[in-house]
């Protein structure tokens, strides 16, 4: 076992080619990895890829928790690389209790049995502290895990994420895994109105007869052009 270290536009027909040790550019320099969840996935929209959907807790099923994950590798100003994984907890909460998801007991899990305890949350830009849902609210976050050197993304084949949370007064803990996109061969689902959106998820050699998008791991997208 490792240590535990804390804290951490479409034009016609564009195809955007995500590799495995870059994806889609994004805001200031950042170059995302993505992984899609191990389970009944979803699209997660442009930017996420895959999502998973839980409906919390167990015995009322009454919150449902959007979770999708991607990595992000730059530089900083002062010519540092890092390495950062990024998780997104979109939630709905139906019930009368609220949801509470304390950041500071997130952990990541890689392959090796390393670890690194904590993260930091945000909404939107802003920084904040442990997540409570209210009843008939709805909300969504990000958890940002600073990975240290020796975790490097591109070399991940999978990952595993635990988020203990509370509902009703009693705690719980789900394990999310994640397995790295080795390549993706798509444009994103519901960006635009004629947009026919998501397929159902397929895992053979060839795609089926219609016009079909996927990437590898065994999940696609349909479009035309």
């Amino acid at each position: 076992m490792g240590g535990v270290r804390t804290r951490g536009v479409r034009t016609a027909g564009v195809l955007v080619l995500l590799a495995a040790a870059m994806a889609a550019a994004g805001c200031g320099g950042e170059s995302y990895i993505h992984f899609r969840p191990v389970g009944d996935i979803k699209a997660a929209g442009a930017g996420w890829i895959a999502k998973i959907v839980y409906d919390l807790p167990p015995e009322s099923r009454e919150v449902k928790v959007e979770v999708s994950a991607r990595g992000a590798t730059a530089t900083n100003e002062r010519g540092v690389a890092y390495e950062r994984l990024n998780v997104r907890f979109s939630v709905r909460n139906g019930g009368a209790a609220a949801f509470a998801l304390d950041p500071a007991e997130v952990k990541f899990l890689d392959d090796e049995g390393r670890q690194v305890a904590g993260a930091e949350a945000y909404a939107g830009r802003n920084r904040t502290g442990a997540l409570s849902i209210a009843g008939g609210a709805e909300a969504a976050y990000e958890l940002v895990f600073d990975l240290p050197g020796e975790v490097q993304l591109t070399r991940l084949g999978s990952l595993r994420v635990a988020w203990p949370y509370r509902c009703g007064g009693k705690a719980y803990e789900v394990v999310t895994k994640f397995i790295r996109i080795e390549e993706v061969n798509y444009y994103y689902p519901g960006y635009y109105p004629y947009d026919p959106g998501y397929s159902d998820p397929w895992y053979g050699p060839y795609p089926p007869p219609w016009p079909h998008r996927r990437f590898h791991g065994g999940f696609g997208y349909r479009g035309g052009g």
